[in-house]
């Protein structure tokens, strides 16, 4: 394969081509080896002569078809009159040449100066309300492969696409090649051997040591996994900044090495010094100082310097060569490589976090002030990082969902991040993320959301454009001709869209942020008629004005961070050679107040002091705390965002004590009011001084003659100003001994406690207002919000969250239904949120309060019920996507339910299966076709729900350790075997009884496991029923007893830790019933005559008076497993269920005269027709 590319770097294009394919196992035929002009190439329609883009095609050749006439490729070829191509230029071409193929699959092989590149476009047909024709599909480009030294990623990526024996038709060829053209696949085989480094490095063999807590010698390993995460970061994005060329190659080339450091081994397990001489200096004191002040630390007996070269002792160079080295590399600031040292923390410890030390005193072996990472971790040749890196290909520039470059992309660093992060929790010994329920949402979802989301915001803002021509806005690539002959309209829309305020509230690694941000790009880019605008000096608008997040965990919004970084990166355009302008490069802004760490969930204990914090001198000092924020964004030098953190600190405390000193400070101005109205009031009393009495008509009684009495009509008058006065007095007595309130004084000490220049640190609260400068809410809040049950960790996060009085709060529900709620109070009037959650809200017990709050409070646009399909790649939750504005609803929901597994086109889904859906109850919220919701209403309108007819429910039972007490038939018999007399023998035998699990079920019957309880029940003292004594069995005694720790242990125990649970209804399992399973695929039920008993994982239903056979027909019938579904929790794509609340809801007739089940609830050919062809595979 290497020596075919490098035939590209002179050979004839055509030529090469074929070969390739021929590598390939791909047979072109109908091939032109002629070359082509791209005027006689294209139809008039498609091709423009003034198109920059169409300007760089030089000539193409049709190298040829692959397949047959009905499904076939076209394979082109194209010599570009350039020596570089962006990937935007390359899929607008390979679209160009699409459409021209009319519709049929494309692959483009490009030639530009030394390097080639592959191009995969798909094409896809839609329709809409008001337009139908094609939408271009997505283009997949493998780039820049070098024909003079190709990169090992690509070489790899294109033995891939050689075509398998096994393949033998055109659809198996195309769908190899659209596998290996996913970017998914790559990332998840480059995840995969991450992780295998990750495991291996954090392990007791490698020995990685980090000091965080200098005073002590026993956290070395605390926090290890979080440590080598932000290891793998940093190196990730220098990773990606390389192919900027802003870092040289040698600092991680072996041989320049061995030059540059004193005994350099890069296999040694002993010694760490490439960690502590290159990377620490590389990331502290080269990104994180400016070219020209770089220098060595020589000071001794003082504070170490976190932005100063040290180890030179580790060196085989002179300091003067070590900063040569280091010289061509521009400082990039941003607080990414901000050395995490702290002399102090808000805990008071000294933390080394970094370990960046000049100190190398040592306690038991180990650093005290230094890192410890062996140069293997890096440099095996098997297992090392940088062998691991040099295996992909890596591009800077994120993918969107329809261009999209096969290599590693920056989202890469979500997914890094997502699957890494916190794989040990200290507390819980879980996965941090796996704990905080948080899961990286797939591309296409984020893309989805953000255009929804955005839509709905022009909409609201500019109520004058049609829904049709904002859609345009959002569909076409290129700006279309009914706006480019608007100009003022492009210009509302920029303005509309330059002052939207958006929020993700848990951001996680700042997928959603990221995906706002490109969107935002490629539409005010769009609509940028005179190209003004640099691409830089946009997003740095954005990032700075438009996008916010919060994540409760200090790494996840440094990942955040760093996506944005990587992102204004990769619009660095041309260089020089000048250390005074940092060689041309932009620095990083710093996004300390743009991405904070806090909980959300949490809001300040406020009092209502509205009038204190309006004060016109704390407007001011907020104006100027903002300043100075604003300031430190742009801050560049580590002097000056220092000082700009100290006058952050003394700017807060001067706010808190201010608004402490007026909390008790007598308002003057206040007490002058009152004062004159006093003088006001005593001044009208006077008029009503002097008594006035007359006389006034009094109604008589039946027997007594009506007689006029006399009053005196002041006195009511004198009474009511007299009071007017007294509660004025009362007012300024107050005033003038006011206390320090202490919500007040807690809120304050808050608020000036956060700081949110320490990556260190975690607010236990959230306010917009302190945290961001926003105090009229946001237009748009949007995210994953993590999905945890409350009465997790022994329901830690129920009494958290109890106290905030939210509406949505259940003690059994999750989490995320808060946020709901939480979203609602930070949204303006009129603003959008918008949510993937888990949608077990949409039906479960728990959600009913969201679903209220949801009705009464929001207007819900559009609900997507993914029911089944796995969405996310690390779990199998159930969602749902909710579309809300806070306003008034009109219960006209768009909704629809997800029944394709591939998400590539979900607007283009939605757009054709979403109905309008009205939810106005907050019973549970089932999203059904027209035909569905007749077939609903009509079986609930003929049947009775079960919970109406004369019958029980109950559940099998639940031992509380089953080791014990459900046994095989081989432990029974040996029980038995050890009983001493025949008649010990048979009562033993007695209470030994056959169990059945969930799973043995099968419908109509089951199969024995040939399993048996130990019933030791506890009696039923209101039946009469005695407890089992265990001194009754000394058999059983002795096979218990062997478990008797986790006997006495557990919960579920009778009056002694032999004895069952209390079970009321223990007779009941000798009795005729009905049994089904707690989870089922196909609702199974089965009537069972004979005493058996079950285990917890069945249900089983009893009635004295009803004919069971009867309810068995219709329970186990097409037609009410597929009603059960609307009602019940899914579990992943069939499973569900069968919770007694809803099973007492399925409605079953009362006439018995209709042998048909479909004819007892009265539907039609149709719909029986609709149900059957749902099972009749």
């Amino acid at each position: 394969m290497e020596h075919i590319i490098h035939n590209f770097a002179q050979g004839n294009l055509f030529a090469c081509t074929e070969q390739l394919f021929k590598q390939l196992n791909i047979e072109l035929h109908s091939s032109e080896d002629l070359p082509i002009l791209p005027q006689d190439f294209f139809d008039k329609e498609l091709y423009r002569a003034e198109n920059k883009i169409h300007q760089l095609i030089r000539q193409l050749y049709v190298a040829g078809m692959v397949g047959t006439e009905k499904d076939s490729l076209a394979v082109i070829a194209v010599e570009l009159a350039t020596t570089a191509a962006t990937r935007t230029q390359l899929s607008t071409i390979t679209r160009l040449i699409n459409r021209q193929a009319k519709g049929m699959p494309v692959a483009v092989l490009f030639r530009y100066g030394s390097h080639i590149a592959l191009a995969n476009a798909e094409r896809t047909q839609y329709k809409q309300t008001y337009r139908e024709g094609e939408k271009i599909g997505k283009v997949s480009i493998l780039k820049d492969i070098d024909t003079l030294n190709p990169h090992r990623g690509h070489l790899d990526i294109l033995e891939t696409l050689k075509i398998p024996d096994k393949i033998k038709t055109f659809r198996d060829l195309y769908a190899h090649w659209q596998e290996v053209f996913n970017v998914s696949t790559l990332n998840k085989k480059f995840y995969n051997e991450l992780f295998a480094w990750f495991q291996w490095t954090i392990s007791e063999e490698v020995g990685v040591t980090y000091p965080n807590d200098t005073k002590t010698n026993q956290d070395d390993h605390v926090q290890l996994e979080e440590q080598i995460i932000r290891l793998i970061t940093r190196v990730l994005f220098v990773w990606f900044i390389k192919q900027k060329h802003l870092v040289p190659d040698k600092l991680f080339e072996q041989d320049e090495l061995h030059k540059i450091l004193k005994d350099f081994d890069p296999n040694s397990l002993k010694n760490g010094n490439y960690n502590n001489a290159i990377l620490q200096n590389l990331f502290f004191a080269t990104l994180n100082k400016k070219v020209t002040e770089r220098a060595f630390a020589t000071a001794s007996n003082t504070r170490d310097i976190k932005t100063l070269y040290r180890y030179k002792e580790i060196f085989k160079i002179s300091e003067e060569e070590v900063i040569e080295l280091f010289r061509t590399i521009p400082f990039l600031n941003g607080g990414l490589f901000e050395c995490l040292d702290k002399d102090q923390g808000n805990d008071g410890k000294r933390y080394h976090l970094d370990g960046f030390s000049r100190n190398d005193k040592r306690l038991k072996g180990r650093y005290i002030h230094r890192a410890f990472i062996p140069n293997i971790v890096f440099f095996d040749p098997q297992k090392g990082l940088f062998p691991l890196l040099n295996r992909y290909h890596f591009t800077i520039e994120e993918n969107t969902p329809n261009d999209i470059q096969v290599a590693l992309d920056p989202e890469l660093l979500g997914n890094v991040f997502e699957n890494l992060l916190g794989a040990f929790n200290p507390e819980t010994q879980e996965s941090a993320r796996k704990q905080s329920g948080s899961f990286y949402t797939p591309k296409e979802v984020v893309n989805y959301m953000v255009d929804e989301s955005l839509k709905a915001y022009l909409h609201n803002q500019l109520p004058a454009f049609s829904a049709e021509s904002i859609e345009t806005l959002f569909e076409e690539r290129e700006l279309p001709i009914e706006w480019l002959s608007q100009p003022t309209h492009c210009q509302k829309v920029v303005e509309t869209l330059e002052k939207v305020k958006i929020l993700d509230p848990a951001c996680g690694s700042g997928a959603f942020p990221m995906g706002i941000l490109n969107r935002m790009v490629y539409l005010l880019e769009k609509l940028d008629i005179s190209n003004k605008r640099r691409l830089y000096e946009l997003k740095l608008h954005i990032i700075q004005n438009c996008i916010y997040g919060v994540d409760i965990q200090t790494i996840a919004s440094q990942i955040s961070k760093l996506r944005f970084f990587i992102s204004l990166i990769v619009e660095q355009e041309e260089t020089n050679t000048d250390a005074e302008q940092n060689y041309g490069v932009h620095t990083l802004p710093n996004l300390e107040t743009k991405f904070v760490t806090a909980n959300t969930l949490i809001s300040l204990e406020k009092e209502d002091n509205a009038a204190l914090f309006n004060d016109e001198r704390l407007v001011t000092l907020k104006e100027k705390l903002f300043k100075v924020r604003t300031d430190h964004f742009y801050a560049q030098s580590a002097f000056k965002k220092k000082e700009l953190r100290k006058e952050d600190a003394e700017i807060c405390e001067n706010i808190k004590q201010y608004l402490l000193d007026i909390a008790i400070k007598p308002n003057e101005q206040h007490i002058a009011f009152w004062k004159k109205s006093i003088e006001r009031l005593e001044t009208d009393r006077k008029k009503y001084a002097t008594e006035r009495w007359e006389e006034v008509p009094v109604q008589a009684d039946m027997f007594a003659e009506a007689k006029p009495i006399k009053i005196d009509v002041n006195l009511a008058k004198r009474k009511e100003v007299d009071s007017k006065i007294k509660e004025l007095q009362s007012l300024i007595e107050k005033e003038y001994h006011k206390t320090e309130s202490d919500t007040l004084k807690k809120e304050l000490d808050s608020l000036a406690s956060w700081n949110p220049y320490d990556q260190n640190a975690s607010a236990p609260f959230f306010d917009p207002e302190w945290m961001f400068g926003i105090s009229d809410g946001f237009d748009i809040v949007i995210g994953n919000p993590p999905y945890v049950q409350l009465q997790k960790s022994g329901g830690k996060l129920a009494k958290l969250y109890e106290e905030q009085n939210y509406q949505t709060f259940a003690r059994t529900g999750d989490i995320y239904c808060l946020f709901y709620e939480k979203a609602y109070q930070l949204l303006k009037q009129g603003g959008i949120c918008n949510f993937i959650t888990s949608n077990k809200w949409m039906r479960a017990g728990y959600g009913e309060a969201t679903r209220k709050f949801l009705l009464e409070k929001t207007n819900p646009i559009i609900l997507i019920d993914f029911g089944g399909i796995k969405v996310f790649e690390t779990a199998t939750v159930d969602v749902n996507i909710l579309l809300y504005v806070k306003e008034k609803s009109t219960f006209n929901t768009l909704a629809c339910t997800v029944k394709d597994k591939e998400l590539k086109e979900l607007s283009l889904y939605v757009r054709q299966h979403a109905k309008p859906t009205r939810f106005d109850c907050a019973e549970s919220w089932v999203i059904l076709s027209d035909i569905e919701q007749r077939i609903k209403a009509k079986i609930e309108a003929i049947g009775t729900p079960l919970k109406d007819w004369d019958i029980n429910i109950y559940r099998g039972i639940l031992t509380g350790f089953n080791d014990a007490f459900i046994i095989s038939k081989s432990k029974k018999d040996e029980i038995l075997a050890n009983c001493r007399t025949p008649e010990e023998r048979k009562k033993t035998d007695e209470i030994i009884r056959p169990i059945l699990r969930g799973k043995d079920i099968k419908r109509y019957g089951y199969d024995f496991a040939d399993l048996y309880l130990i019933n030791t029940h506890n009696g039923v003292k209101e039946k009469g029923i005695k407890r089992i004594n265990i001194e009754d069995y000394p058999a059983i005694k002795a096979h218990l007893d062997s478990y008797y720790p986790q006997l006495e242990a557990r919960a579920d125990q009778g009056d002694t830790p032999y004895n069952l649970r209390n079970c009321a209804y223990i007779e009941d399992f000798s009795k005729q019933k009905i049994i089904y399973p707690d989870i089922s695929e196909k609702l199974n039920f089965q009537i069972i005559e004979e005493e058996i008993y079950f285990n917890n994982t069945i249900y089983f239903i009893t009635s004295e008076t009803e004919d069971l056979d009867y309810l068995l027909k219709f329970l186990n019938s097409n037609l009410i497993d597929w009603y059960y579904k609307t009602l019940s929790v899914q579990l992943g794509e069939k499973a569900v269920r069968m919770f007694t609340i809803y099973v007492l809801n399925i409605p079953i007739p009362n006439d018995r005269n209709r042998d048909n089940i479909y004819d007892s609830y009265q539907l039609t050919e149709e719909e029986k027709t609709f149900i059957e062809n749902l099972y009749c595979s």
